[in-house]
């Protein structure tokens, strides 16, 4: 499977899970019974929603510029993963350890956010030089 396939797959497959843990969380006996708990929900439904975009957006970006690494994609499953997994934790269990997680997860998704936006400066350079 090539990189831009995987990337679309990965992204496909968190926005289904996204959709169904937040329909899980918003029905039924997994329902979050404070408006602190439904705050989070609400947050971790719409970052883990938003960077499956990105995985998708990512994997159509690399279909486009196949020389660039995946290292954005592993930056911005990774941090979905800790940030958006600490919060759905801490919903849906008692553990009090997912909490430490969410500051890393966040810091990765940045830093995903971040070397994309430069792995696409650098294209721009690249795409010019050649044209001269």
């Amino acid at each position: 499977m090539t990189a831009p396939r995987l990337w679309l797959l990965l992204g496909i497959s968190n926005a289904l899970l996204a959709v169904i843990l937040a329909a899980a969380g918003a029905h039924g006996p997994m329902a979050p019974a404070t408006p602190f708990l439904q705050h989070i929900l609400s947050t971790a439904s719409m970052f883990h929603l938003v960077h499956s975009l990105a995985l998708i957006q990512f994997g159509l970006w690399l279909v486009l510029n196949p020389d660039r690494h995946s290292l954005v994609g592993l930056c911005l499953l990774a941090g979905t993963v800790l940030f958006v997994g600490s919060l759905y934790a801490i919903i849906f269990t008692t553990l009090p350890i997912p909490g430490v997680l969410t500051p890393i997860g966040g810091a990765l998704l940045m830093l995903g956010w971040l070397i994309w936006g430069f792995q696409v400066l650098m294209s721009g350079k690249r795409d010019r030089s050649n044209s001269l």
